[in-house]
């Protein structure tokens, strides 16, 4: 969603690494106006390159007061213009074996399940995660702060998006 967003303003999203500490940095590279993570985390081209939740509050805030309509209804007038999705997460425990099985199996030799979808590309920047011609996506990633596997997927019906993460569940027999 926040490719489609991006574009429609002549912007272009990017994507770094998961840790907040790549975001300043890519901003800085390309003169982004924002970055932020799906914790919630986010910075503002031209403020402090960390995460300031007092910032990111205050302009919620003031874009409810200038707006003048509810959080839901900005959020409803969203999704009318871009679309909706929805989001799939799921966390597997993994022993040391499970996941050296698993990170051979998907980051070394790049093998992937059968999915429903056609692929428009593959990217291993962090995990692999595969972007669907549909504008969805899903990713396989390890944690990096836990012994976990986090499966995440993106697309617009949230049935295919329980399918496609138990194809994953499947293939690499979590």
């Amino acid at each position: 969603m926040l490719d489609r967003v991006a574009e429609s303003f002549g912007q272009k999203c990017y994507e770094v690494p998961v840790g907040f500490k790549y975001i300043p940095a890519k901003m800085m590279e390309t003169n982004a106006v924002i970055g932020g993570e799906s914790s919630g985390g986010l910075t503002v081209r031209g403020h402090i390159p960390g995460k300031d939740g007092i910032y990111t509050t205050s302009l919620l805030i003031e874009m409810i007061a200038v707006l003048g309509k509810k959080l839901s209804q900005i959020l409803s007038d969203i999704k009318e213009i871009y679309g909706d999705l929805t989001m799939e997460e799921r966390d597997y425990p993994l022993s040391e074996q499970k996941r050296d099985r698993i990170y051979q199996r998907l980051l070394m030799d790049k093998l992937i399940p059968k999915l429903p979808f056609e692929i428009e590309k593959i990217s291993y920047l962090d995990g692999c995660k595969i972007y669907f011609r549909n504008g969805g996506w899903v990713i396989t990633r390890f944690s990096g702060t836990e012994p976990l596997l986090r499966i995440f997927c993106e697309i617009p019906n949230a049935e295919d998006a329980k399918l496609i993460c138990e194809t994953y569940e499947t293939f690499l027999s979590l």
